[in-house]
């Protein structure tokens, strides 16, 4: 635990050096969100989370700079707790996030009267955090498999495959009225809990599998 502890303290004193801008465009974000009409708070609560989970991933990059590897398993720390820490990490800085994101649409909801914080929000808010979970786990593993510039290739073009399914997806169901029908009448039979309970399990079972393979990724590299 103290090589987790360890890379944590690392990680988060390069945010707070690295990421000043960062927290500044969100403050910003957030505030002129504030102002905005009804999209404001929505938006807000899934922005921050999303940004601060994408965020942790970067300080992969960072180690692998100036043979920062190589000094790292120097170090009381193996291959295994260093993959082990990028998760931890991610997850505190979607909890941090997820915390700032309800705040301020807290905020907006209090200063705007248009908006609404309800449960159902709330809820939405819960399933976001584990959807962010996912795709930060996803592109943990993509940056450990693919280092230096083909890393940062890579990433942009798997969330451009992922837009084209779901631009696929979409044009296929505007097509294929039937499909669409039957799809939406699945959908309708299952409850909002039972939908919420399914995103939140599928997930789980994404995070979980790229920390197998992120896990995989690292016990094969060579350093």
């Amino acid at each position: 635990m103290k090589g987790i502890r360890g890379l944590l303290e690392k990680d988060f004193r390069l945010i707070l050096r690295q990421g000043g801008n960062l927290f500044m465009v969100l403050a910003l974000v957030a505030i002129f969100f504030t102002i905005m009409g009804k999209t404001g708070a929505t938006f807000i609560a899934v922005y921050i989370p999303s940004v601060m989970a994408m965020y942790s991933g970067n300080t992969i990059s960072y180690d692998e700079n100036g043979h920062g590897y190589t000094y790292l398993f120097s170090l009381p720390v193996n291959k295994e707790m260093y993959v082990r820490e990028k998760y931890i990490f991610s997850f505190i800085m979607t909890v941090c996030g997820w915390c700032m994101g309800v705040i301020c649409a807290g905020i907006a909801a209090l200063i705007n009267l248009e908006e609404v914080l309800n449960l159902e929000m709330l809820a939405m808010e819960v399933i976001t955090f584990f959807v962010v979970q996912a795709v930060a786990g996803i592109m943990i593993a993509i940056r450990l498999r693919f280092e230096g510039e083909k890393g940062r290739i890579v990433l942009p073009i798997a969330i451009l495959i992922i837009f084209a399914i779901c631009y696929t997806t979409g044009s296929i169901l505007k097509t294929n009225l039937e499909l669409k029908e039957s799809i939406l009448n699945v959908i309708g039979g299952a409850g909002d809990l039972e939908i919420a309970i399914a995103l939140i399990v599928l997930s789980l079972l994404v995070w979980y599998a790229s920390y197998k393979y992120s896990m995989r990724v690292m016990r094969k590299k060579e350093f």
